[in-house]
């Protein structure tokens, strides 16, 4: 039977997956899926002349039974996202201030 835990990695490896296909001439967004840690996160990279890309996109950890936000610099709305996907509310949290 699948726990809460294994199911919470699901829906954020499905949420942050498609932002795998983005990127512009200098850059492109490479995952981090961490299960051991349960630290996930999307991460521009690339060069723009000499000047080295490196800038958290989307960050989310998943850490006593909670999915935890810790990072959202798009205009996607994670949260609403993963309850639509079927976590409960009351199990997403958000750091950003």
């Amino acid at each position: 039977m699948e726990t809460s835990e294994e199911f919470y990695k699901k829906c954020v490896k499905r949420l942050l997956t498609p932002y795998e296909s983005l990127r512009t001439d200098d850059s492109h967004i490479e995952l981090v899926f961490d299960d051991e840690r349960m630290r996930y996160m999307a991460v521009w990279v690339g060069w723009q002349k000499h000047r080295r890309i490196h800038q958290c996109a989307v960050h989310i950890d998943i850490c006593d039974g909670n999915v935890v936000i810790k990072w959202n610099d798009t205009e996607d709305m994670p949260d609403e996202e993963l309850a639509e996907m079927g976590i409960p509310k009351s199990r997403i949290r958000s750091e950003i201030i």
